[in-house]
């Protein structure tokens, strides 16, 4: 096989803290049977990467490559590749070793890009929509009128849950970090917001409900927020865990079998199972892109060399929305 040109990648050298990723270049070879090699233009950062980076998420061994979604050009083919060809506009959205100038993949990870879903876009929202989708269709399926309480409104997967919420008729009470994400939510159109900082959100929560409580609690926070959490569903009510940035809770199964609170602890990856429902979610996604349910314009941007300083910011929650590399 011929090798083509070298290309930037960032790999976890160990676990560890943002510095753990180290930029190098390798020298990719010409795409084998079945593969096609991507020029990346936009490459998604997901608060999984800092698990996978710190060791949360265990790797087989070191380097280790990080990183999940991408979307970018198809530059070459190898040979048994029918459905792509060079020049398409492609994404994905769950292969690892995404944080990368160019690589190669398997054409059966790939979803042809439509033109009218810029790059950016498409890697803001592939793993982010997806979790939404999974935590809107799957985990607890809003009905107009309900309320739901969000923890990290402004995060990534936060921003697009409580968007499609408030689309589905749903009255959203949202948590930040801040004054400034406070302010940015309520510029957003949000009328019950938390900050964190300086405010109790079950006070928030008893005010707006008229202390029923809230029909659905949706945290991708963990032990600072769930277990408080918990006494504001109203009874019947679902309490949705998908993230525990803040340490893995201890769930009172005892309250939750007395008020009959349904729990679900929403994994991506077993949602992605099946490429027919991924496929069909994807269109929903990109759907509710343009009716503007989901707006992704401005995400952060970084250069793929800076990954380690998004990584922090992102930890830090410096950040709103999504996170782009730019190759």
């Amino acid at each position: 096989m011929s090798t083509i040109k070298s290309s930037g990648i960032v790999r976890i050298e160990q676990t560890g803290p943002p510095n753990a990723l180290k930029y190098q270049t390798i020298t990719l070879k010409q795409p084998g049977e079945g593969e096609v090699l991507i020029n990346q233009k936009s490459i998604g950062v997901n608060y999984v990467d800092v698990f996978f980076r710190n060791g949360t998420f265990p790797m087989d061994g070191y380097p280790a490559p990080v990183g999940l979604e991408a979307a970018g050009v198809i530059e070459a083919v190898g040979a048994g590749v029918n459905d792509f060809v060079v020049g398409d506009r492609v994404a994905y959205y769950f292969s690892p070793g995404a944080y990368a100038e160019k690589r190669l993949l398997n054409a059966g990870e790939l979803f042809k890009l439509p033109d009218d879903i810029s790059f950016d876009q498409a890697a803001s929202i592939m793993v982010k929509g997806l979790t939404v989708h999974m935590l809107i269709k799957q985990s607890h399926e809003i009905k107009a009128g309900e309320v739901v309480l969000i923890h990290a409104m402004t995060g990534g997967v936060g921003t697009l849950l409580s968007k499609w919420a408030r689309a589905a008729g749903a009255t959203v009470i949202g948590t930040v970090g801040s004054a400034a994400k406070k302010e940015l939510a309520l510029r957003d159109g949000f009328e019950h917001v938390v900050n964190l900082q300086s405010e109790d959100f079950a006070d928030k929560v008893i005010s707006v409900t008229e202390g029923k409580g809230v029909d659905v609690v949706y945290d991708g926070v963990g032990e600072a927020t769930f277990q408080r959490s918990l006494a504001l569903v109203k009874e019947g009510g679902s309490a949705v865990l998908f993230g525990w940035p803040s340490g893995m809770p201890v769930i009172d199964m005892e309250l939750m079998e007395q008020r009959k609170i349904r729990l679900v602890r929403a994994v991506l990856n077993n949602y992605l199972a099946d490429r027919e429902k991924m496929t069909r979610a994807i269109a929903e996604i990109f759907e509710l892109l343009r009716k503007g349910v989901f707006d992704v314009q401005k995400p952060s941007f970084y250069s793929l060399s800076d990954a380690a300083t998004a990584h922090a910011d992102l930890e830090s929650r410096k950040t709103t929305g999504s996170i782009i590399l730019r190759p």
